[in-house]
């Protein structure tokens, strides 16, 4: 009977004393989990161009052409660099999103070009030029297309399972909140 009062009253202190884990078994955990694109959208926008002033006497010339891209973001957990372990929580903060913008093109068949009598017709090269400034236009209405609260809800539930597997309670740190300017800086260049 003593020799089972003892084992319980270990068992009990073990228990008391928390799973021991450390800051680090939990950061490599959640960073060896693989990045993951987990919100995806596509994304259109139209670049106008018209002729200047100076050049519209000769009549005017003005190119329509809708762009389009394939826009991924995701939190990458490889950067998962700010946890902290208390009394059988974990506090973890999220680092920022990673954005991708992909498979940017032009729909050649909805291009629409109004070029008056006096003036030459649109090149292939003047109309690709053009068409280059679609990413850029798309960038500016990164923060229209609601893809940072999403990526992060679902890396937040990633991490969430990690760290229970491991006997923890996760607590996720407030989220940062970033304007356009902050996401553009986020785009992956890799492409």
């Amino acid at each position: 009977m003593k020799r089972g009062a003892y084992i319980f009253i270990s068992l009990a202190l073990t228990a008391c004393m928390g799973p021991g884990i450390s800051e680090e078994d939990l950061l490599q955990n959640i960073n060896s989990t693989p990045m993951v694109y987990t919100v995806e959208c596509m994304a259109q926008t139209c670049v106008v161009e018209r002729s200047d002033l100076f050049s519209s006497l000769l009549g005017q010339r003005t190119a329509i052409i809708p762009v389009q891209a394939n826009i991924k973001a995701g939190i990458d957990l490889s950067k998962v660099n700010n946890v902290k372990i208390a009394e059988g929580k974990a506090y973890i903060t999220l680092p920022p999103p990673t954005i991708e913008i992909e498979s940017t093109k032009v729909l050649n068949d909805q291009i629409v070009t109004s070029v008056g009598s006096l003036r030459a017709n649109f090149s292939a090269d003047e109309l690709t030029e053009i068409a280059s400034k679609g990413r850029n236009a798309i960038e500016e209405k990164l923060n229209e297309y609601d893809l940072v609260d999403p990526a992060q809800d679902q890396a937040e539930v990633i991490i969430a399972n990690i760290v229970r597997k491991m006997g923890l309670e996760p607590v996720f740190e407030r989220r940062s909140v970033y304007e356009n300017q902050e996401l553009i800086r986020f785009v992956s260049t890799n492409q």
